[in-house]
């Protein structure tokens, strides 16, 4: 008979994520400072948007509203990256949120840290930030060279502080197993702190003005260019400071076996 040796790693010294041996992140909470973002809210279909909005949360019947946010990370306790976010205002249970749908993202760490712990749907993608005269824009691409969005704002008149609105993800973590449905199927409700930050002046470093978001090619791999762009609501630059703190589980579906996607990019049940 061959002799063996245990394995001695415990349970309780495996690491926040994977590999458990060295992860890449640790615990929250996440520190996120001097963020440079460009928020681009506007007026879409709601039977569009509840096409890919998560059953449990809620729409307004006639109009609703989604928000793309580019964010440049200058410094964070989880590494300085970019990313592109695609959201859905909606509600739960009453109360003001917004569904992320997909967001794009240029570092493993964040991709790691957004989408393991919490479940936000991170891809990689191309992100970029310019400035031409008195105008800043962004753009994503997926893969690079195939330009998926752009986002551009002159910046104007200061924007008064808002409040914090919590983000909810879809977590879903499939089973090794064929056949198998999820072994995680829930809604996350993230409550990001937030706040702006203040200039020598004593005001906010957030402007809005006149701005806009275009879809600059269809995308069957990227399905938000399906979201149409009725009228903009708001454009806007600004610098804030973050706190991403542990989330909360605030819905369990059943889990049922994957779709798969057809032809056109669109999860099908499987037969």
């Amino acid at each position: 008979m061959p002799e063996y040796i245990s394995g001695k790693l415990k349970p309780e010294n495996f690491g926040f994520v994977g590999p458990v041996n060295s992860p890449p992140i640790d615990p929250p909470p996440y520190y996120f400072r001097g963020v440079e973002a460009l928020n681009f809210v506007y007026e879409t279909d709601s039977e569009a948007a509840a096409a890919i909005l998560p059953e449990g949360l809620m729409l307004p019947e006639k109009t609703a509203t989604a928000v793309v946010t580019f964010n440049l990370f200058h410094f964070s306790t989880v590494g300085c990256y970019g990313e592109a976010i695609f959201g859905i205002n909606c509600f739960w249970e009453n109360e003001p949120v917004v569904y992320y749908d997909t967001i794009l993202v240029d570092n493993e760490v964040g991709l790691i840290t957004g989408r393991e712990p919490y479940g936000f749907s991170k891809l990689f993608a191309n992100i970029q930030f310019e400035r031409e005269n008195n105008l800043i824009s962004a753009y994503a691409e997926r893969p690079t060279g195939k330009r998926l969005i752009t986002g551009v704002v002159r910046p104007r008149d200061v924007h008064e502080p808002t409040p914090s609105i919590p983000a909810v993800t879809l977590k879903v973590i499939p089973s090794p197993e064929e056949g198998a449905p999820p072994e995680v199927c829930e809604l996350v409700m993230v409550r990001t702190e937030k706040s702006e930050v203040i200039g020598s002046d004593g005001r906010v470093e957030v402007f809005t003005g006149p701005g806009n978001i275009t879809f600059d090619s269809n995308s069957v791999l990227n399905p938000f260019f399906k979201l149409p762009i009725q009228k903009m609501v708001r454009s806007s630059w600004g610098k804030y400071n973050y706190t991403l703190p542990y989330g909360k589980v605030i819905k369990r579906y059943e889990p049922k076996t994957s779709a798969v996607c057809d032809p056109n990019g669109v999860p099908q049940p499987r037969e």
